[in-house]
C-alpha cells in the first residue's frame, strides 16, 4: 500500500517537475545579456523564419496582389493563378494604378522619367515606381522588379515592406522585454493582420510602420549597450529607413507612427536623465542615431535637389497639395468607426454598414491599447512608489492615446495640431496610431512584470476587460437599431470580441503569451482573408487588345492614344507602355495639358494629383471632376486636339467613325474592345 502510494506521488508530480523543469530551461535560454539586451538565439529567431518564408513566396512569385480583378475583364471560369481567397475591386490603389504603372515602365525600360502622358511623369515621386535612378537603392522593394522576373519581382515589393514591419516590430519587443520571444511573435503577427494594415496594404503604409519600431528599437539599443557594431547597426538600420518612408511622400500614413515615435523616445530619454548617467553621457549614446538622421537629411536633399521642379509641382497642385486636417473632425458614427474592430470580418464580404463609403476606408485596428490604459495607469501609479520611479515610457504611451482620441474627437485645438503635424495625417490614417500603440503597450507592460513582477489585480484586470465589453455592445446595439447588415453578413464578431476580451484581461494580469496569442487570433479573423493569394501579375498586355496595341506600337511607335470609356482602355494603354493622354497623373505634365487646354481655362479641374479617363463627346476636350481625384474629359475624333495630337484610340463603346477608321475589333471574356486611326 505505502509503495503504491509513493509511486502515485511521482506520477502526480510528473507533469509539475516536467512543467518546472521547462520553466527553469526557457528561463535560463531567455535570459538577457548584461546590457539588458536579448540572447542572440531570441532576437534572431523570428527574423530568420520571416526572411525564409519571404524568398519561399518570392521565388514563387506568390503575392496577395488583387491585380486577378482583370480576370472578371478578360477571363472566363476560374483563374488558374487565384490560389486562395478573392480579389478585391476596392484595391484599386494597388491593382489598377500602381501595378499598372509598375508594367508600364517594365515596358518602358524603368527609365527616371515614365513616358506614357505626354511631357513625361517624373517616376520617381510617388506612386513608388521602379527605376533605374539611385534613388532606387533606398526603395529596396521595388529592386525586385530591376534585377528579377515581373512576378518575382511584385512578390518583393509586396512581402519586403512587411518582412522589415515584422522584424523591426519583433526586435522592439525584445529589446524592452527580452524574456518574451513567443509574445513579441505573437504580438507582431497580430500587428501584420491588423485591418488598417491588410486594407491598406501598400509600402506606403506599411513602410512607417517598419521604421517606427526601427527608430524606437534604434533608441533603447544604444541607450543600452556599448558595443559599436550593434549601435552604429541598429542606428544605420534606422536612417537607412528614414529615407525609404520619406521618399515615399505620401505623409498622411508617416504622421501617426513619427508622433508615437517622438512620444515614446522622449519617455525613454525621460527616464534616463532622471538615473545617474548624466545629459551629456545621454547625449553621447544617442550620436550614431544623430549621424544616421544628419546622413538621411543629406540623401533626401540630394534627392529633393536633383528633381526640385518635381517637387514644386507636386506642391502646387489644387489636389491634394498642401492639405491641412481640422482637430475633432469625428462625431458619433466616427466614434463608431473607431471601435468597429471586432466586426471588421463583415468588410470582406463588401458590407461597410455605417462605417464608411467602402472597406479600405471603413478598416480600424482592434483597440487593444486603449483599453489597456487602464492596468498601464494602475502600474504608473504604482512606479512612482518603487525605486526605479515613475515610468515615464508608458506614462508617454498613456498621453499618445489621448493625443489621438482627441485629435479625432475634440475640436478647436488646430494651432496645436499643427505644431505636433497632426494636421498632415487625415482621421482616418491617424487610426494607425493606434496599432502602433498595441505593440508599445504591451512590450512595456511586459518589461514591468518581468523587470518588478508587477502584476495588475483582478478588479483592474476585470475592468479593463468590461470596457472592452462594453465597446463591444454600444456598437453591437448601434448596428442592430440602424438594422446593418453587417451583423447578418458575419457573425465572426462574436469570437472576436471574446478574443480581445480575454487580451486585454490576459495582458493586464501579465498572462502575456494567453493575452497576445488571444489577440493574434482575433486579428486573423478580421484581417487575414483581405487579400487574395495570387501567382504572379494579370499583365494586361497579354491580352489579346494589349497585343494588338504592341503591334500597333512597333509599326508606329510615336503615336499617341487616348483611352475611351471605363477605367480598362485606361489601364491597358497605361501597361502598353504607349503615349497616351490616359492614366493617374502625380502632378499635371505641362505638355500634355497645353495641348488639351491650351488656354489653361480649365487649370482649377486638371492641376491634381487625378486618374484621367475620356468619354465620348462632341467638340474639343471639356473637362470635369466627378470626383476630386478624378478627370473626365470629352473625346471627339472630329476635334482639332483628335487630328493634331492623337493617332489612336482604344474604346470600350462604340465611337461615330465620322473622323475614324477601325483598326480592331477584339472581343475575350466579359470584354469588348474597339482599336480606331484618328483620320487626318
Amino acid at each position: 500500500m505505502t509503495t503504491s502510494t509513493t509511486g502515485g506521488s511521482r506520477a502526480a508530480r510528473g507533469p509539475l517537475a516536467l512543467a518546472v523543469g521547462l520553466q527553469t530551461r526557457l528561463t535560463v535560454a531567455t535570459a538577457p545579456r548584461a546590457s539588458g539586451l536579448p540572447a542572440a538565439w531570441v532576437l534572431l529567431w523570428f527574423p530568420i523564419v520571416v526572411v525564409l518564408g519571404t524568398v519561399v513566396l518570392v521565388v514563387l512569385g506568390v503575392s496577395g496582389s488583387s491585380t486577378g480583378v482583370w480576370w472578371q475583364s478578360f477571363g472566363q471560369g476560374a483563374d488558374p493563378d487565384l490560389l486562395a481567397g478573392t480579389p478585391r475591386g476596392i484595391r484599386s490603389d494597388e491593382w489598377l494604378v500602381q501595378s499598372s504603372w509598375i508594367v508600364s515602365q517594365s515596358q518602358q525600360g524603368f527609365p527616371a522619367v515614365n513616358g506614357t502622358l505626354p511631357g513625361g511623369m517624373d517616376a520617381t515621386i510617388q506612386n513608388d515606381l521602379p527605376s533605374w535612378d539611385w534613388s532606387s537603392l533606398f526603395r529596396p522593394h521595388v529592386l525586385g522588379f530591376l534585377l528579377l522576373p515581373l512576378e518575382q519581382g511584385m512578390a518583393v515589393r509586396w512581402w519586403l515592406p512587411m518582412t522589415f514591419l515584422l522584424v523591426a516590430a519583433y526586435a522592439f519587443v525584445v529589446v524592452v522585454a527580452p524574456r518574451r520571444p513567443l509574445t513579441a511573435a505573437a504580438l507582431v503577427s497580430a500587428l501584420a493582420l491588423s485591418p488598417m494594415i491588410q486594407w491598406w496594404f501598400l509600402p506606403t503604409t506599411i513602410l512607417p510602420v517598419a521604421w517606427a519600431f526601427a527608430v524606437l528599437t534604434a533608441v533603447v539599443v544604444l541607450l543600452r549597450t556599448r558595443r559599436r557594431m550593434v549601435r552604429w547597426g541598429a542606428a544605420a538600420a534606422a536612417g537607412y529607413l528614414s529615407v525609404t518612408v520619406a521618399m515615399s511622400i505620401y505623409i498622411p500614413y508617416l504622421v501617426p507612427p513619427a508622433v508615437v515615435v517622438v512620444g515614446v523616445t522622449l519617455g525613454l530619454l525621460v527616464t534616463e536623465l532622471r538615473s545617474p548617467r548624466r545629459l551629456r553621457d545621454v547625449l553621447r549614446a544617442l550620436l550614431p542615431l544623430v549621424t544616421a538622421a544628419v546622413g538621411a537629411v543629406v540623401v533626401l536633399g540630394a534627392w529633393v535637389a536633383t528633381r526640385l521642379g518635381t517637387v514644386e509641382a507636386v506642391l502646387g497642385t489644387v489636389y491634394p497639395g498642401q492639405r491641412v486636417e481640422r482637430t475633432g473632425t469625428q462625431g458619433e458614427l466616427g466614434l463608431s468607426a473607431l471601435f468597429s474592430g471586432p466586426f471588421q470580418r463583415a468588410l470582406q464580404g463588401d458590407v461597410t454598414g455605417i462605417f464608411a463609403p467602402n472597406a479600405s476606408e471603413s478598416s480600424a485596428p482592434l483597440l487593444l491599447s486603449l483599453f489597456l490604459v487602464v492596468p498601464a495607469v494602475w502600474s504608473i501609479v504604482r512606479s512612482r512608489r518603487s525605486a526605479r520611479g515613475l515610468d515615464w515610457p508608458l506614462v508617454a504611451a498613456v498621453v499618445l492615446v489621448g493625443v489621438f482620441l482627441a485629435f479625432l474627437f475634440v475640436p478647436g485645438w488646430d494651432a496645436v495640431a499643427h505644431l505636433l503635424f497632426l494636421d498632415r495625417t487625415t482621421a482616418a490614417r491617424s487610426k494607425l496610431a493606434f496599432d502602433v500603440l498595441n505593440v508599445v503597450f504591451v512590450a512595456l507592460l511586459a518589461r514591468r512584470r518581468d523587470e518588478d513582477g508587477d502584476r495588475s489585480p483582478w478588479l483592474i484586470a476585470l475592468l479593463a476587460g468590461a470596457l472592452a465589453s462594453a465597446a463591444v455592445l454600444a456598437i453591437w446595439w448601434q448596428l442592430r437599431g440602424e438594422e446593418s447588415p453587417v451583423l447578418g453578413t458575419s457573425g465572426a464578431w462574436r469570437l472576436v470580441a471574446v478574443l480581445l476580451v480575454v487580451a486585454v484581461v490576459a495582458v493586464s494580469r501579465r498572462w502575456l503569451l494567453v493575452g497576445t496569442a488571444s489577440f493574434l487570433a482575433a486579428s486573423f479573423v478580421v484581417g487575414a482573408a483581405v487579400n487574395p493569394v495570387y501567382r504572379g501579375v494579370f499583365d494586361l498586355t497579354e491580352t489579346d487588345a494589349g497585343r494588338q496595341v504592341q503591334e500597333i506600337r512597333r509599326d508606329d511607335p510615336d503615336a499617341a492614344w487616348v483611352g475611351v470609356g471605363s477605367y480598362v482602355p485606361t489601364a491597358l494603354l497605361v501597361e502598353s507602355g504607349v503615349e497616351a493622354y490616359n492614366g493617374v497623373q502625380t502632378y499635371p505634365p505641362e505638355e500634355m495639358w497645353d495641348e488639351i487646354d491650351p488656354d489653361g481655362d480649365e487649370e482649377q479641374i486638371w492641376n491634381r494629383l487625378a486618374n484621367v479617363n475620356w468619354r465620348p463627346g462632341v467638340g474639343e476636350p471639356d473637362a470635369e471632376n466627378p470626383q476630386r481625384d478624378q478627370i473626365l474629359l470629352t473625346f471627339d475624333g472630329c476635334s482639332d486636339f483628335a487630328r493634331e495630337h492623337v493617332g489612336y484610340v482604344l474604346s470600350d463603346v462604340a465611337l461615330d467613325e465620322s473622323c475614324l477608321t477601325t483598326v480592331d475589333d477584339t472581343r475575350q471574356g466579359a470584354s469588348r474592345l474597339w482599336i480606331y486611326a484618328v483620320d487626318r
